[in-house]
């Protein structure tokens, strides 16, 4: 059994989603022969408050929002120079003593999360043993400078952007390879048609179906959705809340004039993907991801420093378009229905830019790196 240690933090979501999409390839690829350790740097290793990260990032992100894009911005400034990238991880993660003692059962180390590329290089040169080291790069189109380290084995990124992005902070070539965003594998292995989704869902809709999704908190939605109900547009409305229970309540006991179901937290969303016509949500690097792969376009709104260089790589492909408030959504997605064909080519767009085997990729680097044998077939 090789053991891979994957460095995450619940700083959100994504991290512990691309960590699990990667555990479902190699499980599908490669049975039996990886066990997966999720370690939180964070958590384990970091001193007040850095200790406390995974409940206090949602708490800023959501009262303070701006400041956080600011310390996104200065880190990713001060990270890009080698005295940084030494340093400020350091003060993040300094108690290694925790990280030391599980390393000794790793063969492999997996990053997904840019302020940890330093703690497992710092690791590697003090182990018992050798093990190979993987960057997992898990933002899209402007990935901050912490997920590139010249020390690392492989730095796999999602897209020709991110792939320069790693050239001009120093990596060698041959370390990057570009594989796409790990969305999870069901994503590309669920084979329904959109009718076909629609029937397992239990959707009766004939009009266009308009998904919204705004993360696990279902951060953003609301409003957007109240705007398309006003504006009367001929859709379905499907909006996922997430584990936002009072959003769900407050919006199952809204007077909708257009059908709308409301969700709660859902494990099938690959489905409703497939089952729907549009996405509306947030630039998140997982949820473009998924979108592509499932052919929907996307209206894309806010978005947090880390996410909205995300918006115009969509734009720029002619897989969605970006509106700066709910009422441009609406306008944006009633231009959309209005115009004959729009819907399917911004649909064939969408998936130009897919990377259905993504998670694959990175579970066969995997493997390579930690002389796994290759599945046959």
């Amino acid at each position: 059994m090789i053991q891979v240690g994957l460095f995450m933090s619940d700083t959100g979501g994504g991290h512990r989603s691309a960590g699990r999409a990667i555990e479902a390839a190699l499980s599908l690829r490669y049975a039996e022969r990886f066990k997966c350790d999720y370690f939180d740097a964070f958590r384990a290793c970091g001193y007040f408050p850095w200790n406390r990260a995974p409940e206090i990032y949602p708490l800023w992100v959501r009262y303070h929002e701006p400041s956080w894009n600011l310390f996104v911005t200065v880190t990713d400034r001060l990270i890009a120079t080698s005295v940084g990238r030494r340093q400020l991880p350091r003060l993040a993660v300094p108690r290694t003593r925790r990280a030391r003692r599980r390393s000794r059962a790793w063969d492999i180390v997996v990053v997904l999360h840019p302020a940890f590329n330093e703690l497992a290089v710092a690791l590697r040169r003090t182990a018992v043993r050798e093990f190979s080291i993987v960057t997992v790069v898990t933002d899209l189109a402007n990935p901050h400078s912490g997920w590139y380290h010249p020390e690392v084995d492989r730095c796999l990124v999602p897209c020709a952007k991110a792939y320069q992005r790693g050239v001009e902070l120093g990596l060698r070539e041959e370390r990057l390879r570009v594989v796409g965003h790990p969305a999870h594998p069901k994503f590309a292995l669920y084979n329904r048609t959109k009718a076909e989704a629609r029937v397992e869902l239990g959707w009766e809709a004939e009009r266009p179906v308009v998904l919204l999704v705004g993360g696990g908190e279902g951060m953003g939605i609301e409003r957007v959705a109240r705007e398309i109900d006003a504006a009367a547009l001929p859709v379905d409305l499907v909006v996922v809340a997430g584990r936002n229970l009072a959003l769900a309540e407050r919006l199952r006991r809204y007077p909708w004039q257009v059908p709308t179901r409301v969700y709660g937290f859902v494990t099938n969303i690959e489905a409703m993907m497939r089952a729907s016509d549009v996405l509306v949500g947030k630039p998140g690097p997982g949820v473009i991801g998924e979108a592509s792969i499932s052919s929907l376009p996307m209206i894309l709104i806010g978005g947090m420093a880390q996410e909205r260089p995300n918006t115009p790589f969509v734009v720029e492909a002619g897989a969605g378009e970006a509106a700066s408030n709910p009422a441009e959504a609406a306008r944006i997605l009633g231009e959309w229905l209005a115009t004959p064909g729009e819907l399917a080519r911004r649909a064939e767009r969408a998936r130009a830019i897919a990377f259905p085997n993504a998670s694959f990729d990175v579970a066969d680097e995997i493997a390579v790196m930690s002389g796994a044998p290759r599945p046959v077939g």
